[in-house]
């Protein structure tokens, strides 16, 4: 059985079901690398658990420096595993920030380790010196495992060949998710929104944390207007941070007329779960990340911005008409527009459900990425 060397930044919480996955398939063994970075703001894995317990020898902690203006990362320790390790491939964040990722993979090289990264890839808006940089990373690897069709596209357009592009999209805690679904169906609206003056109303969710770069204030301007002369729709704003006060200042006639509600910060997710599986549309007007997956999975399809230069990878999982919509990036009255629109044009709740659960079920879950990591370790051709 050979062995494979995953060297990331953190232990993000939401990666658990994936380093699950990758630690426990009997065909390689997984070694993850990786720092702790409690500045991040990001809840880590909890490596108490039995599944991470129980194979803690291939768990490997490294302390991170960072310097210049905290921008550049060195991992201490990851030079000396990739020449001392005993290890067929690596699969590196393909980050160009992370000085000591360049060293390792050209050592790993060197050694005649098959070296893939896992990345972005290309976003299409860099500037021409961060391309230049990318790119000089990018070719040093014999593959790319990236999260999305688009990155794949672009990177092809620069040069790279198609044949080592392998699209690994992302994952939540999908088996979780599927026996949530399927306890949701018989839950009512008014059951899990009894704070709304008419829970029957569309109902549209935001979930995560509240800071600016996430355009909420579209979300609530939005809502504002469509509510101008009556209640058209309720608006549940999951989540805590930064801009909260500003919210709720900007929404003070709708929580006082029961149609906007805070809930504060949740990380339960059979109640988030619950609150994306009766709601009828997630928007995310700035970029929408994993919050994109995360609704699909529970069959409520998603609206984002359009400007995909300024996306997360994960807004590609979203059919513009079919599991979701995309608005003028920046312009409260599209959104408005679009969301008006999206419910008069025969809104069927229990078509989008289907058509959002479909492309979680065939790419965005733990099973699929294995399937992905699987062929390019094999040195298949990608799949898309």
């Amino acid at each position: 059985m050979g062995t494979v060397y995953f060297v990331t930044n953190i232990a993000p919480h939401y990666r658990a079901p994936l380093w699950k996955t990758l630690l426990n398939n009997n065909i390689w063994n997984a070694h993850f690398f990786y720092s702790d970075d409690s500045k991040s703001g990001i809840r880590p894995i909890d490596f108490s658990e039995t599944d991470f317990s129980s194979k803690k020898e291939r768990l490997h902690k490294l302390k991170a420096y960072r310097w210049i203006g905290k921008k550049q990362i060195w991992q201490v320790g990851l030079i000396h595993h990739c020449i001392k390790g005993d290890f067929e491939h690596a699969i590196f964040l393909g980050e160009i920030s992370r000085l000591s990722t360049w060293i390792a993979v050209m050592v790993c090289r060197m050694r005649g380790i098959q070296v893939a990264f896992w990345s972005h890839g290309l976003l299409g808006g860099e500037s021409k010196y961060r391309l230049m940089l990318k790119k000089m990373l990018f070719r040093l690897a014999h593959s790319h495992l990236l999260y999305e069709r688009r990155a794949k596209k672009l990177m092809v357009q620069q040069g790279f060949p198609a044949n080592k592009l392998h699209v690994v999209f992302n994952s939540l805690d999908y088996d979780t998710h599927l026996k949530l679904r399927d306890e949701f169906r018989t839950i009512e609206k008014a059951e899990v929104f009894p704070f709304f003056g008419n829970p029957d109303l569309p109902i549209l969710i935001f979930v995560g944390r509240l800071t600016p770069v996430k355009r909420l204030d579209l979300l609530v301007e939005a809502a504002n207007r469509i509510n101008a002369d009556s209640t058209k729709v309720n608006l549940v704003i999951m989540g805590d941070g930064v801009e909260r006060q500003n919210l709720e200042q900007m929404g003070k006639q709708g929580i006082e007329n029961k149609w906007l509600h805070f809930t504060g910060a949740c990380y339960d997710e059979r109640e988030i779960g619950k609150f994306l599986s009766k709601s009828d549309l997630c928007v995310s007007p700035g970029n929408v990340g994993l919050t994109a997956i995360h609704s699909l999975s529970f069959g409520t399809p998603v609206c984002t911005h359009d400007n995909m230069c300024n996306q997360m990878p994960e807004a590609g999982a979203i059919e513009s008409g079919y599991n979701g919509f995309f608005f003028k990036e920046n312009d409260a009255e599209d959104l408005k527009n679009k969301i008006e629109e999206w419910f008069s044009s025969n809104y069927d709740r229990s078509i989008t459900e289907n058509n959002s659960n479909e492309i979680i079920d065939k790419y965005y879950n733990p099973h699929y990425q294995l399937t992905v990591i699987n062929r390019l370790i094999n040195g298949e051709n990608p799949e898309l």
